[in-house]
């Protein structure tokens, strides 16, 4: 009898069980998805945070909202967002952090972030502040100040309700033509009960 011959078999390696090589693969995949997807989150949220809140100087004479009449100041949210008041992601917001970003287009991501932390962070009677005394309402008028005074050569805390409405027909995302314009914006505000259908009919097309 030789050493051979009392030596154990040499016995294959046992094969990998392909249940358990398709959990380790998936184990690894999912550790790889996890890192990515906090690489995400994390790079995401420092471009959110890299977006400054929309801010905009002016060199002209504005008027606060504060000192207009409650119903001038809804006509220019009936022509422009009658949800402004309940939206959290409100045209007017929009409106405003296009402006003072100064990119000309609302749906830019960085323009979007601007308007959501300026919901975030100013009240609706600043955010409607800030976009009135900024927006652009035709003929070379630059602000509501410039608007009353263009339109009706008057201030614009002495804008009468009918008048407001006229000048807002020029923000109305819909571009109507004046009268009807005009027409629609007083409607609106009678359904969210704004104004009153007696004071509705009561009121005459400036000009």
């Amino acid at each position: 009898m030789t050493l051979a011959d009392i030596a154990p078999p040499v016995q294959d390696p046992a094969p990998t069980s392909p249940s358990r090589g398709r959990g380790r693969q998936l184990v690894v995949g999912a550790s790889i998805a996890l890192l990515l997807a906090a690489g995400g989150i994390i790079g995401a949220t420092y471009y959110y945070d890299s977006v400054a809140l929309p801010e905009s100087t002016v060199t002209y004479q504005v008027v606060s909202v504060s000192a207009l009449s409650p119903q001038v100041a809804q006509a220019f949210v009936a022509a422009v967002d009658p949800g402004f008041y309940e939206s959290g992601d409100s045209l007017i917001t929009q409106r405003y952090a296009v402006i003072a970003a100064g990119t000309g287009e609302e749906s830019d991501l960085r323009t979007r972030i601007m308007a959501r932390k300026a919901e975030s962070t100013y009240t609706k009677e600043e955010i409607l502040d800030r976009y009135l005394n900024r927006a652009d309402f035709g003929r070379g008028a630059v602000g509501l100040v410039a608007a009353a005074q263009t339109y009706f050569g008057k201030p614009a805390t002495q804008l009468t309700l009918a008048e407001a409405a006229l000048l807002a027909v020029q923000l109305d995302p819909d571009h109507p033509a004046q009268p009807a314009g005009w027409v629609k914006i007083l409607d609106i505000m009678v359904d969210h009960e704004w104004l009153t259908p007696a004071e509705r009919s009561s009121l005459t097309y400036p000009g």
